[in-house]
């Protein structure tokens, strides 16, 4: 194991139709492997993605979680850990996750503890994984109520990007997923802004051209990011656009329905984010409907995501306190005026983030 990799970026990332079929082949080589999944994946892997004969992956040690962010806790990361150490695997083996942000979250933290760290594999099967999750070494469960509150820095050895296994999942998670599409064209700028939203729901289920096209620029943007400043000290921060805002809505929302997950109480972790964008640009405007706020607003719209929000702007900001960026007491947000137009601000006030969560009260 080449223990200087997990200091940077991941050492390969591919984006390829069908790379799914060509596991284990396309995996770096290791000398033992640990497979990390949750239950709806599982059932693809053992039918073969593409109802095809695919690799054995009954054949490897494994662990199987259930879907959704409720298993992100300390007590599934203590039985994945418990499950590689019953496994055997050693310093030179390798993790490899296949799922959701959740899967790649919970795997590179276990990876990251099991022997000191081992390395790890994402191949991430839904858009949010894809775009974000997946790339740039950030591991971590919930703990408390807050969304990753305890976590590692764990990069990954290689990311493998399959567009077409975005076929698999239901409206509500690919349009979740776009979320992170449109957060990461704003930081790119007009030209990727325009690609994201040209994209459709069939494009994006079918892996068109376009499709992977604006993938691997979300990629690219978020590696340079990661590249410049792996340990998130400086303007990798960029990356937390309508997280903050996000995240608070998101723990919300798993606090009121902590056994079946965020999404039973209407939010998946993108559709929280689409509400953090859009108080990201009200907060960014300084204004009521802005013109990127109605623009961003219409997208929201277009992907069937949510617009509004009943919560307690008290509660929020409780939950805004406890965010892993929060420096010397001070909110730390990241705010929007355009596509391309992105700055950290610091010390934000507390009236004016109560301005920014009038953009999705309801109307």
């Amino acid at each position: 194991m080449n223990d200087d990799r997990r200091e940077g970026v991941a050492e390969t990332i591919t984006v390829r139709r069908r790379l799914v079929d060509e596991l284990p082949d396309a995996l770096p080589p290791a000398p033992a492997r640990f497979l990390l999944t949750d239950e709806n994946v599982a059932r693809l892997l053992v039918r073969g993605w593409h109802d095809r004969p695919g690799y054995r992956w009954s054949e490897l040690p494994q662990h199987v979680v259930p879907a959704g962010e409720a298993s992100k806790t300390w007590e599934t990361l203590g039985a994945v850990l418990r499950a590689m150490d019953a496994a055997g695997l050693d310093r030179d083996g390798q993790l490899v996750a296949v799922g959701g942000g959740v899967v790649t979250d919970l795997g590179g933290f276990a990876a990251s503890l099991h022997r000191r760290g081992v390395d790890w594999v994402a191949v991430p099967t839904t858009l949010v994984g894809q775009v974000d999750a997946a790339l740039g070494g950030k591991t971590a469960v919930d703990l408390g109520g807050g969304k990753n509150t305890v976590g590692t820095f764990h990069h990954p050895a290689a990311v493998l990007v399959d567009p077409t296994c975005l076929a698999t999942l239901d409206r509500r998670e690919l349009a979740a997923g776009m979320a992170e599409v449109l957060k990461t064209a704003l930081l790119d700028g007009p030209d990727a802004w325009d690609a994201a939203c040209a994209l459709d729901e069939e494009a994006v289920r079918t892996g068109s051209d376009a499709t992977v096209a604006v993938i691997r620029r979300c990629l690219a943007t978020k590696g340079v990011l990661v590249e410049r400043d792996p340990f998130d000290r400086g303007e990798r921060r960029l990356l937390n656009l309508g997280h903050t805002f996000g995240h608070a809505l998101e723990a919300l929302a798993l606090a009121a329905a902590p056994r079946a997950g965020a999404a039973a109480s209407g939010l998946l972790h993108g559709e929280a984010v689409g509400l953090g964008l859009l108080c990201a640009a009200r907060l960014g405007a300084g204004r009521a409907d802005g013109p990127l706020e109605e623009v961003l607003r219409a997208q929201l719209r277009t992907w069937g995501l949510p617009e509004t929000r009943a919560v307690e702007a008290d509660a929020v900001l409780a939950e805004m306190g406890r965010d892993k960026k929060r420096r010397a007491g001070g909110h730390v947000l990241v705010v929007v005026a355009a596509p391309g137009e992105v700055g950290v601000r610091r010390d934000v006030p507390e009236e004016e983030i109560r301005a920014a969560l009038e953009a999705i009260r309801p109307r």
